[in-house]
């Protein structure tokens, strides 16, 4: 009795670190789970869902009701999930996992993009959560035995998803706005490069050592973003320098555009007072 508990036991503890090493997703399902993605421009647009089969049956309004909400697979809710905002039929779909569904007719398909997650099927669908909706036409196409997803029609700017199943598919166009995703990646790219590099500038100048690296940092900081905070802090390494000319000369610079920024430069100009002071007589201003 007491093997047949320990052997029971360690049966259980095998269970457990078998089930606990397959992700539920990978699990064998009658409806094997797929994914697909593809990249617009700089965007990754991904759908994760279930392919039911055919298997002989008769799919629309039968298996699959028209003029009910359909989870568009099997299993799980199908999935799409945007890096970045995009545009569909008019809408604008912010960055991130939606839950999709169609509610199918004969001659039209409602496509559905819903804010809730991880939901199962489409039993606790709830419309209040609809991102947007909007109607296509679905199209005779040649038999395809096991539901799928794909992208085609590939731009810098779009692609076409479809949906294909027995012999019915049903597409719709997902856009990006490229050029302005590059600007801003670029815009926060240089920004994180100009403060990194004024980290370095600002360390020589608390430091009091290094200001050949730190003068170095400096020039890339500004070079990146030529803002008012990097001149101020350029002439203060100048001045720590004993640099007074160069010292004011930069600080007036940073003075011109801090004020055009409506930046609070009394600070600096307080700082280029005490400089012009150290100035050899005739120089100062």
């Amino acid at each position: 009795m007491k093997n047949l508990t320990v052997i029971a036991a360690a049966l259980l503890v095998i269970t457990g670190l078998i089930s606990a090493q397959i992700p539920p997703s990978r699990t064998l399902r009658v409806s094997p789970f797929a994914s697909v993605s593809q990249t617009i421009g700089t965007s990754e647009v991904s759908i994760t869902y279930h392919r039911p089969g055919v298997k002989g049956r008769e799919i629309w309004n039968k298996l699959v009701p028209f003029g009910q909400v359909w989870r568009a697979g099997a299993n799980n809710a199908t999935m799409f999930n945007f890096s970045e905002d995009v545009q569909i039929a008019g809408s604008t779909l912010k960055a991130g996992r939606y839950e999709f569904f169609v509610l199918p007719n004969a001659d039209t398909w409602t496509v559905i993009f819903n804010s809730a997650t991880d939901q199962w099927g489409a039993f606790s669908y709830d419309s209040t959560k609809n991102v947007t909706t909007f109607t296509i036409k679905p199209e005779a196409s040649a038999h395809e035995e096991w539901l799928s997803y794909g992208f085609s029609e590939l731009t810098a700017n779009s692609a076409k998803v479809t949906l294909r199943w027995e012999k019915i598919s049903a597409s719709f166009v997902i856009s990006t706005n490229t050029m302005d995703n590059i600007a801003k990646s670029e815009a926060n790219f240089t920004s994180q490069a100009s403060q990194q590099a004024a980290v370095i500038a600002r360390w020589s100048l608390d430091n009091k050592t290094d200001y050949e690296r730190g003068m170095q940092a400096m020039e890339r900081a500004l070079a990146l973003s030529p803002v008012f905070g990097n001149y101020s802090l350029k002439a203060q390494l100048l001045a720590q320098q004993e640099k007074f000319a160069d010292a004011v000369k930069t600080g007036e610079q940073g003075l011109d555009i801090g004020k055009k920024a409506s930046a609070n430069t009394a600070g600096l100009e307080k700082m280029i007072a005490e400089w012009k002071e150290k100035l050899p007589k005739g120089k100062k201003k």
